[in-house]
């Protein structure tokens, strides 16, 4: 009997290394996500934590949260958080040789880089329910609503000029370098205030044997935009394998790998009106964790 149970546990652990190898063969987006937490017992069914996360990719984010939950019995828990995101907006598109103007050595692009901050608020609820006394099965169902104000950023337009020239050394023999005339502008963007409401559902499936300090878990997320009208629109599916580790009774680490798919979005053209894009890009994440009980 302990031996099926070991064998599930490798099982859930599996795409933890066929993961990154197919990350690897695309030209998916990689990142590393870094969180670190405390949680407190108020009494036995009432705690708060505080935690601390920094993804590290294309688009950077760094946050920090304060939540609560209240566990109503075995089956069902409830929560509420508050999350303060700081995070990168950055576009650069690369112009190629004669793009520009009618100058075929005429190179530049676009650059906007800057860092925005969000406020997130959100509640949910955990139902879950264990299976042969080591399996874990828990559907969470979480509104989450994010605003953004009204910012401005700053646009830089960078472009290279490059001219052939030509010259002779003392033995008549053709020499041929380059003259780089280096152009910059730059101009204030407006960004209206945004507050995007989505639904996310996830399920999750974890060995939870007592006394053992091993859990391995898989997961899948869906994100349901509820902000465009009178339907949902499922902006991305997130699914993770990994394994959380107790150690010395009030720590736990956690290793894990993330693949998201980003299915739609909704992106502002020149004018600042919201329209829906369809997305065909995929994000692979390792993901470290560390939290503290009490």
């Amino acid at each position: 009997m302990m031996t099926r149970r070991y064998i599930f546990a490798v099982l859930l652990l599996a795409p933890c290394f066929w993961l990154p190898v197919s990350a690897q063969e695309s030209n998916d987006e990689v990142g590393i996500w870094s969180e670190i937490g405390i949680e407190k017992a108020i009494t036995k069914n009432w705690d708060v934590g505080l935690d601390m996360e920094y993804r590290a990719q294309n688009k950077a984010r760094l946050s920090v949260g304060l939540g609560t939950s209240y566990k109503v019995n075995k089956y069902l828990k409830f929560g509420l958080n508050y999350s303060f995101l700081y995070s990168e907006k950055n576009k650069y598109k690369v112009k190629e040789e004669g793009e520009i103007g009618s100058d075929a050595w005429t190179r530049g692009y676009n650059l906007i880089d800057e860092w925005y901050p969000r406020h997130r608020f959100s509640a949910e609820a955990i139902g879950s329910i264990k299976l042969w006394n080591w399996l874990k099965v828990s559907l969470r169902e979480r509104y989450q609503l994010t605003h953004r104000r009204a910012w401005s950023a700053e646009k830089l337009e960078h472009r290279e000029n490059h001219l052939k020239h030509y010259d002779f050394d003392d033995d008549w023999n053709e020499i041929t370098w380059e003259e780089m005339n280096v152009i910059d502008r730059t101009e204030i963007k407006e960004y209206p205030a945004l507050t995007d409401q989505v639904l996310r559902s996830r399920l999750k499936l974890e060995f939870d044997k007592k006394r053992n300090p091993f859990s391995p878990f898989v997961s899948a997320e869906f994100h349901n935009s509820v902000s465009r009208g009178d339907h949902m629109l499922l902006q991305k599916i997130r699914t993770a394998a990994g394994c959380a580790y107790k150690f010395r009774k009030h720590n736990e680490v956690s290793l894990s790998y993330i693949i998201t798919f980003d299915m739609y979005d909704i992106e502002e053209d020149e004018n600042m009106q919201q329209t829906t894009v369809r997305l065909h890009d995929r994000m692979h994440a390792i993901s470290l964790g560390y939290k503290y009980s009490f």
